[in-house]
Order: C-alpha cells, then sequence, then structure tokens
C-alpha cells in the first residue's frame, strides 16, 4: 500500500475541543479549512494543513498546555477503530504494540517501542518523515499525553522520563505538572519512556472478541513502513525473552494478530520465527557480555533459555566462540 501522505482528523477531537472551551469554528477559520471540518466522516488533511490546524488550537485556546487538555479529554475509545484496538488489548504492552503498529492508518508518522529489560526502560519514539518539518508541540502534546493515559489506566502514575525535541516550552510548569516525573527539553526525539515491567500490567479494557474483529481492518488499511511489521515483531519476542523462551502464539498475541498470521507475515518478509528469536537473542547476548558483568546463567535467563549449557551451546553456534572468549575479545 501506498504510504499515506494526509492525516486522518480524529472523530472525537471536535467534542474534545468543546469540552476544553475552545471554539472548533475558531479554529478551522484561523487554520483556513472549510467549516464542515468537523462533520465530514473520515476527513483527512495533507501534512501541512494538518499541522496548521494543531497551530491554530495553540492560538485560539491560548493555553500552551491545550494538547495535555484535549488527551484527557477526547474519547478516544469510542471513535476511532485504532482507538477500540488499542483498549482492547490485554495488557499494556500489546496495546503500545498496536499503538505502534497501526499508527499509520491515522497519519504518515511512525511510532517504535523499544524495550530495554536490563535498563528497565520501554521507549516509545513518535517519528514524523524528515521532509515534513517539525509538528507543532500541542500536537506532540496531545500523542505523548494519550500514552501517558493510557499507562495511567493501569495505575502507572507517571512516566520515567519525557523526552521533547522542542527546545523550549511557553509554559514548563504544566508538563511538569501533568507527567510528574523529569522532562529532557531540547532532546534529539519525541518519546515517552515507561518501566519495562509496566508494559506486563493488564488493561481492564480486554475484549479479546473486539480485538479480533478489528485487527482485519487495521492490517488492510494500515501502510507499513518498510520492515517496519517485523520490526514489531522483534520488540515483541525481545519483551518476552527474560525467563522462557517465547512462543509464536504469545508473540502473536503481543502484536494483535493470530499465530497463523505472525508467520506468514514473517514468510512474505523471508524469515520465520525461529530465525528471527536467534537474531534477537545473539544480538542482546552480545550485548549483555560486552556491557555487563552478568554471569552465563543470568544471561541465559535473560534471553530464556531452559539452562546455561543450553545459552552456551547456542551462543558458540552464533560466533563460533564460547560466551567467556567473546567477554574477553570484546
Amino acid at each position: 500500500m501506498t504510504p499515506p501522505t494526509r492525516c486522518k482528523v480524529p472523530v472525537g477531537l471536535e467534542p474534545a475541543l468543546r469540552a476544553c472551551g475552545v471554539a472548533p469554528g475558531d479554529v478551522l477559520a484561523l487554520a483556513g479549512l472549510p467549516t464542515g471540518l468537523f462533520s465530514v466522516p473520515g476527513a483527512a488533511l495533507p501534512v501541512p494543513a494538518y499541522f496548521e490546524l494543531w497551530r491554530a488550537i495553540r492560538k485560539v485556546s491560548d493555553d500552551p498546555d491545550i494538547g495535555l487538555a484535549l488527551a484527557r479529554a477526547i474519547r478516544a475509545d469510542f471513535t476511532e477503530p485504532y482507538f477500540l484496538a488499542v483498549f482492547s488489548c490485554a495488557t499494556l504492552g500489546a496495546a503500545v504494540q498496536v499503538v505502534a503498529r497501526y499508527k499509520r492508518i491515522l497519519s504518515p508518522e511512525d511510532v517504535d517501542l523499544d524495550v530495554d529489560r536490563v535498563g528497565g526502560e520501554a521507549t516509545v519514539t513518535y517519528r514524523w518523515p524528515a521532509g515534513v518539518g517539525p509538528p507543532p508541540q500541542a500536537l506532540v502534546d496531545a500523542e505523548l499525553a494519550f500514552l501517558t493515559e493510557l499507562a495511567r489506566r493501569v495505575a502507572v502514575d507517571s512516566p520515567l522520563r519525557v523526552e521533547l525535541a522542542a527546545p523550549m516550552l511557553d509554559a514548563p510548569s504544566g508538563h511538569a505538572a501533568y507527567y510528574g516525573c523529569p522532562i529532557r527539553i531540547g532532546a534529539p526525539r519525541n518519546a515517552l519512556v515507561l518501566a519495562a515491567a509496566d508494559l506486563d500490567l493488564p488493561l481492564g479494557t480486554h475484549n479479546p472478541a473486539l480485538l479480533r474483529a478489528l485487527v482485519p481492518y487495521l492490517r488492510a488499511n494500515t501502510p507499513a513502513a518498510p520492515g517496519g511489521e517485523v520490526e514489531q515483531v522483534r520488540s515483541a519476542i525481545a519483551r518476552r525473552l527474560p525467563g522462557a523462551r517465547p512462543t509464536v502464539d504469545a508473540v502473536a498475541r503481543d502484536v494483535a494478530m493470530s499465530g497463523r498470521s505472525l508467520q506468514r507475515l514473517l514468510r512474505e518478509h523471508g524469515t520465520a520465527f525461529r530465525e528471527l528469536l536467534d537474531e534477537v537473542r545473539q544480538e542482546h547476548a552480545r550485548g549483555y557480555l560486552r556491557a555487563t558483568s552478568f554471569s552465563d546463567a543470568e544471561v541465559a535467563f535473560l534471553l530464556g533459555f531452559g539452562d546455561p549449557a543450553s545459552f552456551y551451546r547456542a551462543f558458540r553456534a552464533w560466533t563460533g566462540m564460547s560466551p567467556g572468549r567473546f567477554r574477553q575479545q570484546n
């Protein structure tokens, strides 16, 4: 499917604006958009016009924290199939995977989830194409606050850290009060950092039947970035590694797919689950042996091996040397 060049206007944006005391008509007028835009089903805008919409929201509201307020006000779970799927997932981690995997159904934006079990962090990064310029801060705030609100549904009061690419904020105190965690300004990315362990927390809105019904629609209508789907599977494998060997069905649930669909996806990309599992294990093994003093038994556990001997044999098959020799040479 051709990569998207337009951004879908969220169905719940107009009532959320009203709830925040912002006149939708004034926003559309300032942005130079049609007065009936919010009433058009499936309305979508070119990226520059969508950014202008969010700049107008900021100006009309005269509120530097309007993006945070909109994320709290919008009834996302009752609007788009995308959001319905997010809230139908079993765990916070699975919901973030759906956010990442299907975000492009709404806009030409990539969302990456990087889980570092050793450091205990799970980083969710939002990336717009380089050619469109920096997104308005109100839009960045709304997207990161949406994830924060999602995490708060499973009793995660605050992220570990927020990273904002903006060189400055108009009113930093509002962001500090909302997030309740360190905020890095002028970062190379817009990202929310959660505790990796929190990804396993259950969502109270879990609805497996609804999720099964929605996924075919999302798959059919989401333009995937090259290799993006496989990277999501890699991340899911990495998240499940500690303590036990990840299974096809478990990883498939994490990325909101059936086991059969997952295996078909990997075949279409010229790989297989076992191959991807070995790649992820080898990559993490090299990282642990280079950067930590973990014993072979501890590394084996973190990689999901049943015992150190199994890890030893696998590592020798991957590299032609023992873990100890590799550590000495690196």
